[in-house]
């Protein structure tokens, strides 16, 4: 009976050292992500999404690693956001002004006319109020989201034909993303034409289109527009930066151990320094080629723009009393830019950014 027992006892601890080494291999096992991005691997803003899973698995020693798929890999760029939001995958990167058909108010996340520039856009998401805008927002739809990056200005329109002045723009198909951006080229007479970036070359190649914009000149240019178009109309009034971030799935977030939720943040935050400036330094360069390449550059005059704000401010105050998250979004963005005016006006002229000719009227901005 002693050896019997013997033996038992023997069996139980072996099982229970053994079903140890399990838990413990199984926590040892990487967490792995999908990431589907609305980029292709021609447009270089993926570059945004790649480094940010990057430093993801660097910071976590391998324990958490996200995996990039280009748009059109695993789902097309126009179903990223319902993808991310219902769990098929766990998260997905993204210009917010894509979803604005799901709700207008991400219309003003991504980008909007005449408003906030590069690092105000930062400055705003970070101390501003606006992080809680995004989590707001993106939370009613199932997800987490954090700023990944913001490109500086873009290039303005690059076109076929000549456009000079405002009064070239009558008459013009022009491709260009944003429900105010059309409001504002239907005031001018032109008429907005919404692909794709991906279908931007073949439009001007075969002229289907006159001009288009997409983003600053060193993506413009990896793009290949340098070799269908001969001219450029600055400055880029109808995306004074772009804002661009991560989408993550409230279910995939939960399971995360607390440690990797801070791992995530904190890349996110290290990629909005590296990638925002990586975009804006690569603009020397490209701004060269374009030169060397033969495009002519217009830009508007301050009385051409302050009309253009007008039209913005018009578009802004209309929508924003339609949609209480418009409203809401509206109204931190530019009570941050004015609150801000001051110390704008103080760093002259070494200040980023600018500030608005005047302000647009909405309820509640002091």
């Amino acid at each position: 009976m002693k050896k019997r027992l013997g033996i038992a006892i023997a069996i139980v601890l072996m099982m229970i050292f053994c079903t140890g080494l399990g838990v413990a291999a199984a926590a040892d096992q990487p967490i792995k992500w999908k990431m589907v991005s609305t980029w292709t691997p021609a447009i270089n803003l993926l570059e945004g999404d790649k480094n940010f899973a990057k430093l993801v698995g660097e910071l976590s020693n391998g324990r958490l690693q996200i995996t990039v798929s280009p748009a059109g890999e695993l789902v097309p760029a126009n179903a990223v956001f319902d993808t991310v939001a219902k769990g098929s995958v766990e998260c997905g990167g993204d210009w917010p002004s894509y979803w604005a058909g799901k709700n207008s108010a991400f219309d003003l996340l991504g980008s909007y006319p005449m408003g906030l520039c590069q690092y105000d856009a930062i400055n705003w998401y970070y101390h501003g109020g606006g992080k809680k805008v995004f989590d707001d927002l993106f939370g009613k739809y199932n997800m987490m989201y954090f700023l990944t990056s913001v490109s500086p200005m873009e290039s303005g329109i690059r076109a076929r034909v000549p456009i000079k002045t405002l009064a070239d723009y009558k008459g013009k198909k022009l491709r260009m993303s944003g429900k105010a951006q059309g409001h504002i080229l239907q005031k001018l007479g032109a008429a907005q034409v919404m692909i794709s970036g991906g279908e931007i070359y073949q439009a001007l190649q075969m002229a289907t289109i006159d001009g288009a914009e997409f983003c600053s000149p060193s993506i413009d240019w990896k793009m290949g527009f340098g070799e269908v178009t001969k001219y450029n109309i600055g400055p880029g009034w109808h995306q004074p930066s772009s804002t661009f971030g991560v989408m993550i799935n409230k279910g995939a977030w939960a399971k995360l151990p607390a440690d990797l939720k801070v791992i995530v943040e904190k890349a996110a935050q290290a990629n909005v320094a590296y990638i925002s400036s990586w975009y804006e330094a690569g603009n020397i360069e490209a701004l060269g080629l374009f030169q060397k390449a033969g495009s002519q550059i217009f830009k508007l005059s301050n009385a051409e723009l302050k009309k253009l704000e007008e039209y913005a401010w018009e578009y802004l105050v209309d929508e924003a009393k339609k949609n209480p998250d418009y409203q809401t979004a509206a109204l931190s963005m530019f009570q941050f830019l004015k609150n801000f005016a001051i110390a704008r006006e103080a760093q002259e002229p070494f200040s980023q950014g600018r500030n608005p000719f005047s302000w647009p009227k909405l309820p509640g901005l002091k």
